[in-house]
Protein backbone atom coordinates (compact mmCIF):
# COMPACT_ATOMS: atom_id res chain seq x y z
CA UNK A 1 0.00 0.00 0.00
CA UNK A 2 1.37 3.40 -0.86
CA UNK A 3 1.70 6.30 1.57
CA UNK A 4 -1.21 8.29 0.11
CA UNK A 5 -3.57 5.36 0.62
CA UNK A 6 -2.33 4.92 4.20
CA UNK A 7 -2.87 8.58 4.99
CA UNK A 8 -6.36 8.57 3.48
CA UNK A 9 -7.42 5.46 5.41
CA UNK A 10 -5.93 6.71 8.68
CA UNK A 11 -7.56 10.11 8.18
CA UNK A 12 -10.95 8.47 7.72
CA UNK A 13 -10.36 6.32 10.79
CA UNK A 14 -9.40 9.36 12.89
CA UNK A 15 -12.52 11.19 11.74
CA UNK A 16 -14.67 8.19 12.68
CA UNK A 17 -15.69 7.43 9.11
CA UNK A 18 -15.99 3.96 7.63
CA UNK A 19 -12.88 2.54 6.02
CA UNK A 20 -13.01 0.71 2.70
CA UNK A 21 -9.91 -1.46 3.13
CA UNK A 22 -9.21 -5.12 2.62
CA UNK A 23 -7.75 -7.41 5.27
CA UNK A 24 -4.11 -6.97 4.21
CA UNK A 25 -4.44 -3.18 4.41
CA UNK A 26 -6.02 -3.36 7.84
CA UNK A 27 -3.18 -5.56 9.07
CA UNK A 28 -0.66 -3.06 7.72
CA UNK A 29 -2.47 -0.17 9.44
CA UNK A 30 -2.33 -1.82 12.89
CA UNK A 31 1.09 -0.36 13.69
CA UNK A 32 -0.32 3.18 13.47
CA UNK A 33 -1.95 4.00 16.78
CA UNK A 34 -4.75 6.26 15.62
CA UNK A 35 -8.02 5.84 17.47
CA UNK A 36 -11.34 5.87 15.75
CA UNK A 37 -12.89 9.27 16.29
CA UNK A 38 -9.55 10.75 17.44
CA UNK A 39 -11.08 14.18 17.24
CA UNK A 40 -10.61 17.18 15.03
CA UNK A 41 -8.03 19.13 17.02
CA UNK A 42 -4.98 17.24 15.71
CA UNK A 43 -6.43 15.44 12.72
CA UNK A 44 -5.10 16.85 9.50
CA UNK A 45 -3.67 14.96 6.57
CA UNK A 46 -0.35 16.77 7.03
CA UNK A 47 -0.12 15.65 10.67
CA UNK A 48 -1.06 12.08 9.78
CA UNK A 49 1.48 12.09 6.94
CA UNK A 50 4.20 13.24 9.35
CA UNK A 51 3.11 10.62 11.91
CA UNK A 52 3.25 7.88 9.26
CA UNK A 53 6.80 9.02 8.41
CA UNK A 54 7.74 8.93 12.09
CA UNK A 55 6.37 5.39 12.50
CA UNK A 56 7.89 4.08 9.27
CA UNK A 57 11.28 5.79 9.32
CA UNK A 58 12.00 6.45 13.00
CA UNK A 59 10.18 3.51 14.58
CA UNK A 60 7.87 5.71 16.66
CA UNK A 61 5.61 3.60 18.89
CA UNK A 62 3.49 6.20 20.68
CA UNK A 63 -0.06 7.08 19.73
CA UNK A 64 -0.97 9.75 17.19
CA UNK A 65 -2.39 12.02 19.90
CA UNK A 66 0.76 11.79 22.04
CA UNK A 67 2.98 12.28 19.00
CA UNK A 68 1.06 15.42 17.99
CA UNK A 69 1.24 16.84 21.50
CA UNK A 70 4.96 16.07 21.84
CA UNK A 71 5.67 17.73 18.48
CA UNK A 72 3.28 20.69 19.02
CA UNK A 73 1.10 19.86 16.02
CA UNK A 74 -2.59 20.61 15.64
CA UNK A 75 -5.10 21.85 13.11
CA UNK A 76 -4.05 25.46 12.65
CA UNK A 77 -7.63 26.51 11.92
CA UNK A 78 -8.67 25.77 15.51
CA UNK A 79 -8.38 28.06 18.48
CA UNK A 80 -5.54 27.13 20.84
CA UNK A 81 -3.58 25.21 18.22
CA UNK A 82 -0.49 27.37 17.84
CA UNK A 83 2.89 25.87 18.74
CA UNK A 84 3.18 28.22 21.72
CA UNK A 85 -0.22 27.30 23.12
CA UNK A 86 0.39 23.57 22.76
CA UNK A 87 3.82 24.00 24.37
CA UNK A 88 2.12 25.81 27.25
CA UNK A 89 -0.37 22.96 27.67
CA UNK A 90 2.53 20.48 27.61
CA UNK A 91 4.35 22.46 30.32
CA UNK A 92 1.23 22.51 32.49
CA UNK A 93 0.63 18.79 32.01
CA UNK A 94 4.28 18.02 32.67
CA UNK A 95 4.30 20.08 35.85
CA UNK A 96 1.09 18.40 36.99
CA UNK A 97 2.55 14.97 36.30
CA UNK A 98 5.70 15.85 38.25
CA UNK A 99 3.68 17.18 41.20
CA UNK A 100 1.56 14.06 41.40
CA UNK A 101 4.38 11.69 40.50
CA UNK A 102 6.82 12.79 43.17
CA UNK A 103 4.22 11.74 45.70
CA UNK A 104 2.67 8.58 44.26
CA UNK A 105 5.67 7.21 42.39
CA UNK A 106 8.02 8.49 45.10
CA UNK A 107 6.18 6.52 47.75
CA UNK A 108 6.03 3.47 45.47
CA UNK A 109 9.78 3.63 44.79
CA UNK A 110 10.47 4.06 48.49
CA UNK A 111 8.36 1.00 49.35
CA UNK A 112 9.63 -1.09 46.44
CA UNK A 113 13.23 -0.56 47.58
CA UNK A 114 12.15 -1.38 51.13
CA UNK A 115 13.16 2.00 52.60
CA UNK A 116 16.82 1.56 51.55
CA UNK A 117 16.61 4.74 49.48
CA UNK A 118 16.28 8.24 50.94
CA UNK A 119 12.91 9.93 50.76
CA UNK A 120 14.30 12.78 48.66
CA UNK A 121 15.88 10.55 46.06
CA UNK A 122 12.70 8.45 45.92
CA UNK A 123 10.68 11.61 45.28
CA UNK A 124 13.02 12.75 42.49
CA UNK A 125 12.98 9.33 40.83
CA UNK A 126 9.19 9.27 41.17
CA UNK A 127 8.91 12.68 39.49
CA UNK A 128 11.09 11.55 36.58
CA UNK A 129 9.09 8.32 36.13
CA UNK A 130 5.81 10.23 36.21
CA UNK A 131 7.00 12.83 33.70
CA UNK A 132 8.18 10.13 31.29
CA UNK A 133 4.95 8.14 31.58
CA UNK A 134 2.86 11.28 31.10
CA UNK A 135 4.70 12.09 27.84
CA UNK A 136 4.21 8.58 26.48
CA UNK A 137 0.60 7.90 27.46
CA UNK A 138 -1.50 10.98 28.07
CA UNK A 139 -4.79 9.11 27.71
CA UNK A 140 -3.80 6.66 30.46
CA UNK A 141 -2.53 9.32 32.85
CA UNK A 142 -4.86 8.43 35.73
CA UNK A 143 -3.73 4.82 35.56
CA UNK A 144 -0.01 5.49 35.08
CA UNK A 145 0.31 8.26 37.64
CA UNK A 146 -2.04 7.07 40.33
CA UNK A 147 -3.16 3.45 40.11
CA UNK A 148 -0.03 1.79 38.68
CA UNK A 149 2.37 2.92 41.45
CA UNK A 150 -0.11 1.82 44.11
CA UNK A 151 -0.57 -1.57 42.45
CA UNK A 152 3.19 -2.08 42.02
CA UNK A 153 3.96 -1.09 45.61
CA UNK A 154 1.25 -3.42 46.92
CA UNK A 155 2.44 -6.34 44.77
CA UNK A 156 6.10 -5.94 45.70
CA UNK A 157 5.41 -5.60 49.42
CA UNK A 158 2.93 -8.46 49.71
Amino acid sequence: MNKTRKVDLLYKKAKGQSIDADLSELVELKKYKISSGEGNFHTTKANIRAYVDAVDKEGCRISFYDWCMNHHRADKRRKGSSREEIASVNRQQGLGAIMLGWLTWGIAVYWIFDARMTVGSSAVIGAVIAFALARVSRRWIVFTLFLLPIILAALVNS
